[in-house]
Protein backbone atom coordinates (compact mmCIF):
# COMPACT_ATOMS: atom_id res chain seq x y z
CA UNK A 1 0.00 0.00 0.00
CA UNK A 2 1.70 3.11 -1.22
CA UNK A 3 1.82 6.68 -0.16
CA UNK A 4 -1.17 7.83 -2.18
CA UNK A 5 -2.51 7.99 -5.71
CA UNK A 6 -1.25 11.52 -6.51
CA UNK A 7 2.46 11.53 -5.64
CA UNK A 8 3.19 14.31 -8.16
CA UNK A 9 1.03 16.79 -6.30
CA UNK A 10 2.76 18.76 -3.60
CA UNK A 11 2.39 17.42 -0.05
CA UNK A 12 0.49 20.56 0.88
CA UNK A 13 -2.10 20.09 -1.88
CA UNK A 14 -2.51 16.41 -1.00
CA UNK A 15 -2.92 17.29 2.67
CA UNK A 16 -5.58 19.89 1.79
CA UNK A 17 -7.40 17.39 -0.42
CA UNK A 18 -7.33 14.78 2.35
CA UNK A 19 -8.66 17.37 4.81
CA UNK A 20 -11.48 18.20 2.41
CA UNK A 21 -12.27 14.48 2.10
CA UNK A 22 -12.45 14.09 5.86
CA UNK A 23 -14.63 17.21 6.15
CA UNK A 24 -17.02 15.76 3.54
CA UNK A 25 -17.15 12.47 5.43
CA UNK A 26 -17.86 14.19 8.73
CA UNK A 27 -20.58 16.41 7.29
CA UNK A 28 -22.30 13.45 5.63
CA UNK A 29 -21.91 11.31 8.76
CA UNK A 30 -23.51 13.94 10.99
CA UNK A 31 -26.32 14.35 8.44
CA UNK A 32 -26.97 10.58 8.49
CA UNK A 33 -26.89 10.39 12.29
CA UNK A 34 -29.11 13.46 12.75
CA UNK A 35 -31.52 12.39 10.03
CA UNK A 36 -31.75 8.88 11.45
CA UNK A 37 -32.57 10.33 14.88
CA UNK A 38 -35.21 12.74 13.55
CA UNK A 39 -38.05 10.34 12.83
CA UNK A 40 -38.73 6.66 12.03
CA UNK A 41 -37.13 5.46 8.80
CA UNK A 42 -36.04 2.23 7.08
CA UNK A 43 -32.46 3.15 7.99
CA UNK A 44 -33.31 2.50 11.66
CA UNK A 45 -35.29 -0.77 11.55
CA UNK A 46 -36.03 -0.64 15.28
CA UNK A 47 -37.93 2.65 14.78
CA UNK A 48 -40.80 0.73 13.17
CA UNK A 49 -41.81 -0.38 16.64
CA UNK A 50 -41.75 3.04 18.28
CA UNK A 51 -39.08 5.71 18.48
CA UNK A 52 -38.51 6.81 22.10
CA UNK A 53 -35.85 9.38 22.90
CA UNK A 54 -33.50 6.77 24.37
CA UNK A 55 -33.47 5.00 21.01
CA UNK A 56 -33.03 8.20 18.99
CA UNK A 57 -29.93 9.19 20.91
CA UNK A 58 -28.24 12.57 21.31
CA UNK A 59 -28.43 13.55 17.63
CA UNK A 60 -32.18 14.08 18.04
CA UNK A 61 -31.27 17.45 19.60
CA UNK A 62 -30.21 18.76 16.18
CA UNK A 63 -33.83 18.64 14.91
CA UNK A 64 -32.73 17.63 11.42
CA UNK A 65 -34.89 16.52 8.53
CA UNK A 66 -35.59 12.80 8.45
CA UNK A 67 -33.86 10.33 6.16
CA UNK A 68 -35.46 9.09 2.99
CA UNK A 69 -33.86 6.16 1.20
CA UNK A 70 -32.69 8.46 -1.59
CA UNK A 71 -31.20 10.98 0.84
CA UNK A 72 -29.42 8.21 2.70
CA UNK A 73 -28.01 6.83 -0.56
CA UNK A 74 -26.68 10.27 -1.51
CA UNK A 75 -25.11 10.79 1.91
CA UNK A 76 -23.55 7.34 1.82
CA UNK A 77 -22.16 8.16 -1.64
CA UNK A 78 -20.70 11.38 -0.21
CA UNK A 79 -18.99 9.47 2.61
CA UNK A 80 -17.61 7.01 0.07
CA UNK A 81 -16.35 9.81 -2.18
CA UNK A 82 -14.65 11.50 0.76
CA UNK A 83 -13.07 8.18 1.72
CA UNK A 84 -11.62 7.71 -1.76
CA UNK A 85 -10.16 11.21 -1.69
CA UNK A 86 -8.55 10.58 1.69
CA UNK A 87 -7.11 7.25 0.57
CA UNK A 88 -5.77 8.79 -2.65
CA UNK A 89 -3.88 11.35 -0.56
CA UNK A 90 -3.19 9.15 2.47
CA UNK A 91 0.57 9.60 2.24
CA UNK A 92 0.23 13.29 3.08
CA UNK A 93 -1.97 12.80 6.14
CA UNK A 94 -0.17 13.46 9.40
CA UNK A 95 -0.45 10.93 12.18
CA UNK A 96 -2.37 13.10 14.63
CA UNK A 97 -4.87 14.19 11.97
CA UNK A 98 -5.43 10.58 10.90
CA UNK A 99 -6.13 9.54 14.49
CA UNK A 100 -8.42 12.54 15.05
CA UNK A 101 -10.42 11.80 11.88
CA UNK A 102 -10.82 8.11 12.70
CA UNK A 103 -11.90 8.78 16.28
CA UNK A 104 -14.29 11.60 15.30
CA UNK A 105 -16.13 9.49 12.74
CA UNK A 106 -16.35 6.56 15.14
CA UNK A 107 -17.88 8.84 17.76
CA UNK A 108 -20.51 10.08 15.29
CA UNK A 109 -21.65 6.59 14.34
CA UNK A 110 -21.43 5.31 17.92
CA UNK A 111 -23.88 8.04 18.97
CA UNK A 112 -26.23 7.50 16.01
CA UNK A 113 -29.32 5.32 16.44
CA UNK A 114 -28.69 1.66 15.49
CA UNK A 115 -28.40 1.83 11.72
CA UNK A 116 -29.53 -0.58 9.01
CA UNK A 117 -30.04 -3.58 11.29
CA UNK A 118 -31.87 -4.70 14.40
CA UNK A 119 -29.16 -7.19 15.37
CA UNK A 120 -28.12 -5.23 18.45
CA UNK A 121 -31.57 -5.86 19.91
CA UNK A 122 -31.23 -9.53 19.00
CA UNK A 123 -28.10 -9.64 21.15
CA UNK A 124 -30.07 -8.08 23.98
CA UNK A 125 -33.11 -10.33 23.62
CA UNK A 126 -30.96 -13.49 23.68
CA UNK A 127 -29.18 -12.20 26.78
CA UNK A 128 -32.46 -11.36 28.50
CA UNK A 129 -33.94 -14.69 27.42
CA UNK A 130 -31.27 -16.44 29.47
CA UNK A 131 -30.32 -14.06 32.29
CA UNK A 132 -33.76 -12.58 32.98
CA UNK A 133 -36.24 -15.24 31.92
CA UNK A 134 -34.21 -18.37 32.71
CA UNK A 135 -34.44 -19.86 29.20
CA UNK A 136 -31.54 -21.27 27.20
CA UNK A 137 -30.96 -19.01 24.14
CA UNK A 138 -29.64 -22.02 22.19
CA UNK A 139 -32.78 -24.03 22.92
CA UNK A 140 -35.50 -21.36 22.89
CA UNK A 141 -36.31 -18.68 20.33
CA UNK A 142 -37.25 -15.18 21.52
CA UNK A 143 -40.87 -15.95 20.62
CA UNK A 144 -40.93 -17.36 24.16
CA UNK A 145 -40.68 -13.79 25.57
CA UNK A 146 -42.99 -11.68 23.35
CA UNK A 147 -43.61 -9.12 26.07
CA UNK A 148 -39.93 -8.26 26.59
CA UNK A 149 -38.80 -4.77 25.57
CA UNK A 150 -35.82 -6.08 23.58
CA UNK A 151 -38.19 -8.40 21.67
CA UNK A 152 -40.23 -5.37 20.67
CA UNK A 153 -37.33 -3.67 18.89
CA UNK A 154 -35.52 -6.71 17.47
CA UNK A 155 -36.03 -7.64 13.81
CA UNK A 156 -35.85 -11.43 14.14
CA UNK A 157 -37.61 -13.53 16.76
CA UNK A 158 -38.03 -17.02 15.32
CA UNK A 159 -34.50 -18.44 15.57
CA UNK A 160 -32.33 -19.56 18.46
CA UNK A 161 -29.03 -17.80 19.01
CA UNK A 162 -26.39 -18.26 16.26
CA UNK A 163 -23.70 -16.52 18.34
CA UNK A 164 -20.82 -18.07 20.21
CA UNK A 165 -21.02 -18.98 23.90
CA UNK A 166 -18.39 -16.43 24.94
CA UNK A 167 -20.36 -13.60 23.40
CA UNK A 168 -23.61 -14.91 24.86
CA UNK A 169 -22.16 -15.10 28.37
CA UNK A 170 -20.63 -11.65 27.96
CA UNK A 171 -23.99 -10.24 26.87
CA UNK A 172 -25.58 -11.60 30.05
CA UNK A 173 -23.53 -9.00 31.97
CA UNK A 174 -25.42 -6.24 30.12
CA UNK A 175 -28.86 -7.38 31.28
CA UNK A 176 -28.80 -5.47 34.62
CA UNK A 177 -28.35 -2.25 32.63
CA UNK A 178 -31.76 -2.60 31.00
CA UNK A 179 -32.54 -2.39 27.30
CA UNK A 180 -31.81 1.31 26.77
CA UNK A 181 -28.46 1.38 28.58
CA UNK A 182 -27.62 -2.05 27.16
CA UNK A 183 -28.09 -0.70 23.64
CA UNK A 184 -25.72 2.22 24.18
CA UNK A 185 -23.22 0.04 26.03
CA UNK A 186 -23.05 -2.24 22.99
CA UNK A 187 -22.75 0.76 20.68
CA UNK A 188 -19.82 2.06 22.73
CA UNK A 189 -18.14 -1.35 23.05
CA UNK A 190 -18.32 -2.11 19.34
CA UNK A 191 -16.98 1.35 18.46
CA UNK A 192 -14.08 0.78 20.87
CA UNK A 193 -13.53 -2.65 19.33
CA UNK A 194 -13.33 -1.06 15.89
CA UNK A 195 -10.76 1.43 17.16
CA UNK A 196 -8.88 -1.52 18.69
CA UNK A 197 -8.81 -3.18 15.26
CA UNK A 198 -7.36 0.00 13.78
CA UNK A 199 -4.71 0.06 16.51
CA UNK A 200 -3.73 -3.56 15.80
CA UNK A 201 -3.55 -2.88 12.06
CA UNK A 202 -1.38 0.16 12.80
CA UNK A 203 0.93 -1.89 15.02
CA UNK A 204 1.20 -4.69 12.46
CA UNK A 205 2.15 -2.24 9.70
CA UNK A 206 4.67 -0.43 11.88
CA UNK A 207 6.23 -3.74 12.94
CA UNK A 208 6.63 -4.69 9.28
CA UNK A 209 8.35 -1.35 8.53
CA UNK A 210 5.36 -0.16 6.48
CA UNK A 211 3.61 3.20 6.68
CA UNK A 212 0.99 2.63 9.42
CA UNK A 213 -1.18 5.64 8.57
CA UNK A 214 -2.48 4.34 5.24
CA UNK A 215 -3.74 0.93 6.49
CA UNK A 216 -5.20 2.59 9.59
CA UNK A 217 -7.16 5.01 7.41
CA UNK A 218 -8.11 2.16 5.11
CA UNK A 219 -9.92 0.37 7.93
CA UNK A 220 -10.79 3.22 10.29
CA UNK A 221 -12.51 5.42 7.71
CA UNK A 222 -14.02 2.69 5.57
CA UNK A 223 -17.75 3.39 5.03
CA UNK A 224 -18.68 -0.28 5.51
CA UNK A 225 -16.94 -0.27 8.88
CA UNK A 226 -18.37 3.05 10.01
CA UNK A 227 -21.92 3.10 8.67
CA UNK A 228 -22.78 -0.58 8.86
CA UNK A 229 -20.55 -2.22 11.49
CA UNK A 230 -20.15 0.62 14.02
CA UNK A 231 -23.50 2.20 13.18
CA UNK A 232 -25.25 -1.14 13.66
CA UNK A 233 -23.15 -2.19 16.70
CA UNK A 234 -22.32 -5.60 15.23
CA UNK A 235 -20.44 -8.20 17.23
CA UNK A 236 -18.26 -8.93 14.18
CA UNK A 237 -16.10 -6.07 15.46
CA UNK A 238 -15.59 -7.84 18.79
CA UNK A 239 -14.76 -11.06 16.95
CA UNK A 240 -12.26 -9.33 14.67
CA UNK A 241 -10.60 -7.53 17.57
CA UNK A 242 -9.98 -10.87 19.29
CA UNK A 243 -8.94 -12.52 16.03
CA UNK A 244 -6.37 -9.84 15.17
CA UNK A 245 -5.14 -9.81 18.77
CA UNK A 246 -4.51 -13.55 18.47
CA UNK A 247 -2.67 -13.01 15.20
CA UNK A 248 -0.55 -10.28 16.81
CA UNK A 249 0.42 -12.66 19.61
CA UNK A 250 1.32 -15.38 17.13
CA UNK A 251 3.41 -13.07 14.99
CA UNK A 252 5.00 -11.75 18.17
CA UNK A 253 6.25 -15.26 19.05
CA UNK A 254 3.67 -15.98 21.77
CA UNK A 255 2.03 -19.02 20.18
CA UNK A 256 0.27 -20.49 23.23
CA UNK A 257 -1.43 -17.21 24.11
CA UNK A 258 -2.15 -16.49 20.44
CA UNK A 259 -3.83 -19.87 19.95
CA UNK A 260 -5.96 -19.36 23.04
CA UNK A 261 -7.11 -15.94 21.82
CA UNK A 262 -7.99 -17.37 18.39
CA UNK A 263 -10.24 -19.87 20.16
CA UNK A 264 -11.78 -17.02 22.17
CA UNK A 265 -12.55 -15.19 18.90
CA UNK A 266 -14.21 -18.36 17.61
CA UNK A 267 -16.29 -18.52 20.79
CA UNK A 268 -17.57 -15.03 19.98
CA UNK A 269 -18.55 -15.91 16.43
CA UNK A 270 -17.81 -19.21 14.73
CA UNK A 271 -16.44 -17.60 11.53
CA UNK A 272 -13.20 -16.75 13.34
CA UNK A 273 -12.37 -20.45 13.64
CA UNK A 274 -11.37 -20.50 9.98
CA UNK A 275 -8.11 -18.76 10.93
CA UNK A 276 -6.92 -21.54 13.26
CA UNK A 277 -5.82 -24.16 10.67
CA UNK A 278 -3.86 -21.54 8.73
CA UNK A 279 -1.74 -20.72 11.75
CA UNK A 280 -1.40 -24.37 12.74
CA UNK A 281 0.14 -25.00 9.29
CA UNK A 282 2.25 -21.85 9.32
CA UNK A 283 5.99 -22.40 9.16
CA UNK A 284 7.07 -20.83 12.41
CA UNK A 285 8.68 -21.92 15.67
CA UNK A 286 6.48 -22.84 18.62
CA UNK A 287 3.93 -24.98 16.80
CA UNK A 288 3.57 -27.37 19.71
CA UNK A 289 2.89 -24.45 22.05
CA UNK A 290 0.31 -23.17 19.59
CA UNK A 291 -1.42 -26.55 19.52
CA UNK A 292 -1.35 -26.66 23.32
CA UNK A 293 -2.86 -23.17 23.57
CA UNK A 294 -5.61 -24.00 21.07
CA UNK A 295 -6.41 -27.33 22.74
CA UNK A 296 -6.47 -25.91 26.27
CA UNK A 297 -8.66 -22.95 25.33
CA UNK A 298 -11.01 -25.15 23.29
CA UNK A 299 -11.40 -27.53 26.23
CA UNK A 300 -12.25 -24.64 28.54
CA UNK A 301 -14.81 -23.25 26.07
CA UNK A 302 -16.46 -26.65 25.59
CA UNK A 303 -16.69 -27.37 29.32
CA UNK A 304 -17.99 -23.91 30.18
CA UNK A 305 -20.51 -24.06 27.31
CA UNK A 306 -21.97 -27.37 28.45
CA UNK A 307 -22.15 -26.13 32.03
CA UNK A 308 -23.74 -22.80 31.10
CA UNK A 309 -26.02 -24.15 28.34
CA UNK A 310 -26.78 -27.80 29.15
CA UNK A 311 -28.49 -29.87 26.45
CA UNK A 312 -28.20 -27.06 23.91
CA UNK A 313 -24.52 -26.08 23.91
CA UNK A 314 -24.18 -26.99 20.22
CA UNK A 315 -27.38 -25.23 19.18
CA UNK A 316 -25.57 -22.47 17.32
CA UNK A 317 -24.18 -25.00 14.80
CA UNK A 318 -27.66 -26.12 13.78
CA UNK A 319 -28.84 -22.53 13.56
CA UNK A 320 -25.91 -21.50 11.36
CA UNK A 321 -26.65 -24.41 9.05
CA UNK A 322 -30.26 -23.27 8.72
CA UNK A 323 -29.14 -19.71 7.97
CA UNK A 324 -27.17 -20.93 4.95
CA UNK A 325 -30.48 -21.98 3.40
CA UNK A 326 -31.47 -18.30 3.31
CA UNK A 327 -30.43 -15.88 0.59
CA UNK A 328 -30.52 -12.15 -0.02
CA UNK A 329 -30.27 -10.05 -3.12
CA UNK A 330 -26.68 -8.89 -2.56
CA UNK A 331 -25.17 -12.38 -2.30
CA UNK A 332 -23.16 -13.94 -5.10
CA UNK A 333 -25.26 -17.14 -5.21
CA UNK A 334 -28.38 -15.00 -5.64
CA UNK A 335 -26.67 -12.99 -8.38
CA UNK A 336 -25.73 -16.18 -10.19
CA UNK A 337 -29.33 -17.38 -9.92
CA UNK A 338 -30.58 -14.13 -11.46
CA UNK A 339 -28.02 -14.42 -14.25
CA UNK A 340 -29.33 -17.91 -15.02
CA UNK A 341 -32.90 -16.64 -15.03
CA UNK A 342 -33.83 -18.37 -11.77
CA UNK A 343 -36.10 -16.63 -9.23
CA UNK A 344 -33.96 -17.77 -6.29
CA UNK A 345 -30.93 -19.79 -5.34
CA UNK A 346 -31.38 -23.55 -5.21
CA UNK A 347 -29.70 -26.22 -3.07
CA UNK A 348 -27.65 -27.56 -5.98
CA UNK A 349 -26.18 -24.14 -6.70
CA UNK A 350 -25.27 -23.69 -3.04
CA UNK A 351 -23.62 -27.11 -2.96
CA UNK A 352 -21.49 -26.11 -5.94
CA UNK A 353 -20.52 -22.83 -4.27
CA UNK A 354 -19.62 -24.63 -1.04
CA UNK A 355 -17.58 -27.22 -2.94
CA UNK A 356 -15.67 -24.44 -4.70
CA UNK A 357 -15.13 -22.76 -1.33
CA UNK A 358 -13.71 -25.99 0.10
CA UNK A 359 -11.29 -26.28 -2.84
CA UNK A 360 -10.33 -22.62 -2.43
CA UNK A 361 -9.60 -22.99 1.28
CA UNK A 362 -7.69 -26.24 0.70
CA UNK A 363 -5.48 -24.54 -1.89
CA UNK A 364 -4.79 -21.68 0.51
CA UNK A 365 -3.90 -24.12 3.29
CA UNK A 366 -1.43 -25.88 0.96
CA UNK A 367 0.03 -22.49 0.10
CA UNK A 368 0.60 -21.71 3.79
CA UNK A 369 2.05 -25.17 4.46
CA UNK A 370 4.59 -24.48 1.71
CA UNK A 371 5.67 -21.23 3.34
CA UNK A 372 3.00 -18.72 2.26
CA UNK A 373 1.89 -15.89 4.53
CA UNK A 374 -0.82 -17.11 6.90
CA UNK A 375 -2.26 -13.62 7.51
CA UNK A 376 -2.88 -12.95 3.82
CA UNK A 377 -4.17 -16.47 3.21
CA UNK A 378 -6.64 -16.17 6.10
CA UNK A 379 -7.94 -12.95 4.60
CA UNK A 380 -8.48 -14.64 1.25
CA UNK A 381 -10.23 -17.55 2.95
CA UNK A 382 -12.56 -15.20 4.82
CA UNK A 383 -13.32 -13.38 1.57
CA UNK A 384 -14.16 -16.76 0.03
CA UNK A 385 -16.63 -17.43 2.83
CA UNK A 386 -18.27 -14.05 2.20
CA UNK A 387 -18.54 -14.72 -1.54
CA UNK A 388 -19.92 -18.24 -1.11
CA UNK A 389 -22.43 -17.22 1.55
CA UNK A 390 -26.01 -17.04 0.39
CA UNK A 391 -26.69 -14.48 3.11
CA UNK A 392 -24.23 -11.64 2.45
CA UNK A 393 -24.30 -8.73 4.88
CA UNK A 394 -21.99 -5.73 4.48
CA UNK A 395 -20.40 -5.89 7.92
CA UNK A 396 -19.04 -9.34 7.00
CA UNK A 397 -16.60 -7.53 4.72
CA UNK A 398 -14.84 -6.23 7.81
CA UNK A 399 -13.32 -9.74 8.05
CA UNK A 400 -11.20 -9.73 4.86
CA UNK A 401 -10.76 -5.95 4.91
CA UNK A 402 -9.00 -5.98 8.28
CA UNK A 403 -6.73 -8.82 7.15
CA UNK A 404 -5.96 -7.01 3.88
CA UNK A 405 -4.83 -3.96 5.86
CA UNK A 406 -2.89 -6.03 8.41
CA UNK A 407 -1.11 -8.04 5.72
CA UNK A 408 -0.51 -5.07 3.41
CA UNK A 409 -2.06 -6.96 0.48
CA UNK A 410 -3.36 -4.64 -2.29
CA UNK A 411 -4.88 -7.56 -4.22
CA UNK A 412 -6.91 -8.73 -1.24
CA UNK A 413 -7.95 -5.14 -0.60
CA UNK A 414 -9.16 -4.66 -4.17
CA UNK A 415 -11.05 -7.96 -4.09
CA UNK A 416 -12.77 -7.06 -0.82
CA UNK A 417 -13.70 -3.64 -2.21
CA UNK A 418 -15.10 -5.26 -5.37
CA UNK A 419 -17.33 -7.53 -3.28
CA UNK A 420 -18.41 -4.51 -1.25
CA UNK A 421 -19.28 -2.63 -4.44
CA UNK A 422 -21.37 -5.57 -5.65
CA UNK A 423 -23.29 -5.52 -2.40
CA UNK A 424 -23.86 -1.76 -2.65
CA UNK A 425 -25.25 -2.17 -6.17
CA UNK A 426 -27.52 -5.03 -5.10
CA UNK A 427 -28.85 -3.01 -2.15
CA UNK A 428 -28.96 0.45 -3.70
CA UNK A 429 -31.93 2.24 -2.10
CA UNK A 430 -33.96 3.63 -4.97
CA UNK A 431 -37.20 4.59 -3.26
Amino acid sequence: MGRGAFPRLSPRLRALAAGAGVALMLAAAVAIAAGAAARPSPQVPASRHGFPDWLRGPFRLLHADGLTSTRFALLLAAITAGYFVVMACAGAVRTRWAIAAIVALHVVFALAPPLLSGDVFSYLQYARLGALHGLNPYGHAPTAIPGDLAFRFASEHRITSPYGPLFTMFSYALVPLGVAAGLWALKALTALASLGIVALVWRRAAGAARDPVTPALLVGLNPLVLVYAVGGAHNDLLMMLALLAGVALLVGDRPAAGGAVLVAATAIKLSAGLAIPFFLLRRAPGRLRLVAGVAAAAAVVVVVSFVAFPDHALGMFAQLQRQQALSNIGSFPRGIAYTLGLPRTNPQELRVMHALLAVWIAALLVHVARGGDAVTATGWALLGVVVASSWLLPWYLVWPLAFAAAAGSPRLLLAACAVGASYAIGHAPLA
